[in-house]
Order: structure tokens, then C-alpha cells, then sequence
């Protein structure tokens, strides 16, 4: 049995998701959705099957949509994802879920009222170097783990609408949460860094967010979010451990 999907947002991100679903025999991909419709006819090209629309509502009232699939920028996701929701579909939304934990919460218990399924698509977590990182983590090989740290120092996108903490540290989080063992709820919080002698013309003191979380047993895990120059484009993951 295939699902009905319909991809919202058409920009940076959707062309993937468009891809992947053409690609997946579970998903029978309907609609296209964009504020601008024209960019919504040239992701899809000749892929006739699939309907370009402007209009979410049509979206949401088709019955053999049985999901959507949302990449949109984070500010629309609440209320989108909300919507989606409410008229019953099971909804896969780009990182972050929303713009803040309040609404991420109530979006998460609406979900659950409803039985549907509200996922964050955290991609690398499907990725077979962090899944091989689970393994050696759960399975014991490097002992006990100590420390984790993860520096992500390319910029990236700019977003407008959050700061680098709710846009790229999302990546980092998931990655913690997956590859740690279960039962440890995280808490901790971040603090803005000052670099004005880095970055490119235009850039130059663009803040940095550092974040620490702390969690039950001996494995703090801090983050850092663009301090060097964007252009480097590195991303570090490292476990410190203890062996025996």
C-alpha cells in the first residue's frame, strides 16, 4: 500500500524530498506545494503525475494525501504543521520542528491526541558513519564514554528568521541523542561569543552560540556553532572515553 505524499516549500531543501519520494515505491507523490507556484513547475519539470499548486488548503483537503512532507523556513512550521495535523496527516518537517520548545511541545501533544506521526527529519542520523558511531558507543567497544564535542565551523545558509543555534546546532543534538545511550534526559542552555575579527566583509561579528548540555552519569556534551571562517566548511564529532 503506498502513502500519499505532498512535499510544501519548494526552495533550498523541497527539490530533495521531491527526489526521494519519486524514488520511493511507499510514496505516491501528488502534490507540489509553493507560495510561488512557477518554482513548484520547475522543481517538478516533466514529471506530469505530480500537481504544482500554490495552496496549502488544497493540499490538506485532498483525501488521498495521506502525509506532507514540509520544508519550509522555521518560523511557518508551527502553523503549518499544525494545519497538516489537524486535517488528520501525518507530517515529516525539516529541522527545526519550530522556533521554540512551547511549540514544539504542543505540537508534539496534538500529534499524539490525533495518533499521527510528526517527524523531524534529522538526517544524519541515517547516515552510516554516525550509525556505525551508535555502535561502538552501545555496544561498549571504546569503553565509557567521557565527553562529546562537536564543532560545525561552515556557515552555511543565513537564515532570517532563527539564530545559528535553532538552525544548525538541531544536527548536532539529534546526532547526540541517537548515538548515546537511551534514559538520559539532557538540560543546559547556551551563551552567545563574540568573534569580530572573523568572517568575510559583511559578516564580521557575527555571533557565535555555545552550547553546553549536561545529562545523568559523566557525559557532558558541549557544541559550537560558526566561530571560524564559513568557508571552511568542516563538521567534527568527537567521544572522549574512558576504557575498562
Amino acid at each position: 500500500m503506498t502513502i500519499g505524499l505532498a512535499v510544501v516549500g519548494a526552495g533550498y531543501w523541497g527539490p530533495n524530498l521531491v527526489r526521494t519520494a519519486l524514488a520511493t515505491p511507499a510514496f505516491r507523490l501528488a502534490w507540489l506545494c509553493d507560495l510561488e507556484i512557477e518554482r513548484a513547475r520547475a522543481v517538478l519539470g516533466t514529471y506530469a503525475t505530480v500537481r504544482p499548486t500554490d495552496s496549502y488548503e488544497a493540499v490538506l483537503s485532498d483525501p488521498a494525501v495521506g502525509a506532507v512532507a514540509i520544508a519550509t523556513p522555521a518560523a511557518t512550521h508551527f502553523d503549518l504543521v499544525r494545519s497538516a495535523l489537524e486535517a488528520g496527516k501525518h507530517v515529516l518537517v525539516e529541522k527545526p520542528l519550530t522556533s521554540s520548545a512551547a511549540e514544539g511541545e504542543k505540537l508534539a501533544a496534538l500529534a499524539h491526541r490525533s495518533g499521527l506521526v510528526l517527524m523531524c527529519d534529522h538526517t544524519y542520523c541515517y547516515t552510516p558513519a554516525v550509525q556505525r558511531i551508535r555502535e561502538l558507543i552501545r555496544g561498549g567497544e571504546i569503553g565509557e564514554v567521557q565527553f562529546v564535542d562537536s564543532v560545525r565551523i561552515n556557515l552555511g545558509l543565513v537564515q532570517p528568521d532563527v539564530d545559528v543555534l535553532w538552525d544548525l546546532a538541531p544536527h548536532d543534538l539529534s546526532i547526540f541523542d541517537f548515538v548515546l545511550p537511551d534514559g538520559r534526559r539532557s538540560g543546559g542552555g547556551s551563551r552567545p561569543h563574540q568573534r569580530p575579527d572573523r568572517g568575510p566583509a559583511g559578516l564580521r561579528g557575527l555571533p557565535v552560540r555555545v552550547a553546553v548540555e549536561r545529562c545523568p552519569g559523566p557525559c557532558p556534551r558541549e557544541l559550537a556553532e560558526p566561530d571560524q571562517d564559513p568557508h571552511d566548511g568542516v563538521r567534527r564529532l568527537a567521544a572522549h572515553h574512558r576504557l575498562g
